[in-house]
C-alpha cells in the first residue's frame, strides 16, 4: 500500500507546531500578568482592612463622646475611658501613643482581633466647643502617615 503526500495547494487538518508555540506563548503572558496583580491585589486589601480598623476605632471613640449628657464630663485633655464593643473600657491617654486591642466583628460573626495605635488630643476652643483629633495608625507602631479623624463637640445641654 502506497501512501501518498498532500498535493500543493490542498489544506490538511490540525495545527502546526509554530500555531502550538504561539498559542502557548499568549496563555504564558496571561498567566504572568495575572500573577502579578495577584501582589497588587493582596496589598490592597491589606490597606482596605487598616482602613477599616482605624475607621471603626475612631466611630467607636467619637460616638462615645457624641452621645455623652454629662458636658463638664468630656475633658478638655487627661485621660479618658470609652467603652469598647466588648464591654470593657480602653483608657485613651491623650498626647501619646497608646496601643489597644479591642474585638471586631466579622462577616462570619467570628470576632476577631485588631490593634490600633493612636494619639487623641483635645483642646478647648470656645467656652462651648470641645475639638478632638484622633491619629490613628494600625497595628503596634506609629510608623507612616495616619489617618486623622477631626470632630468638635457642642455643649447642647446648657443651652438656654
Amino acid at each position: 500500500m502506497k501512501t501518498r503526500l498532500p498535493m500543493a495547494g490542498k489544506k490538511t487538518t490540525g495545527f502546526t507546531l509554530i500555531e502550538i508555540m504561539l498559542a502557548l506563548l499568549v496563555v504564558a503572558i496571561g498567566i504572568v500578568a495575572m500573577t502579578g496583580l495577584l501582589g497588587t491585589a493582596l496589598d490592597t486589601s491589606e490597606k482596605s482592612h487598616d482602613d477599616l480598623d482605624a475607621i471603626s476605632f475612631a466611630d467607636m471613640v467619637f460616638n462615645y463622646y457624641h452621645s455623652t449628657t454629662n458636658w463638664n464630663g468630656i475633658p478638655p485633655d487627661g485621660e479618658w475611658t470609652v467603652p469598647d464593643y466588648n464591654g470593657g473600657t480602653v483608657d485613651l491617654r491623650t498626647g501619646q501613643p497608646f496601643t489597644c486591642k479591642i474585638q471586631g466583628f466579622v462577616a462570619t460573626n467570628l470576632e476577631e482581633p485588631y490593634t490600633v495605635s493612636y494619639i487623641l488630643h483635645a483642646t478647648q476652643p470656645e467656652p462651648d466647643i470641645k475639638a478632638l483629633t484622633l491619629q490613628v495608625w494600625p497595628g503596634y507602631a506609629t510608623n507612616g502617615t495616619p489617618r486623622t479623624f477631626y470632630t468638635e463637640i457642642y455643649n447642647w445641654v446648657d443651652k438656654p
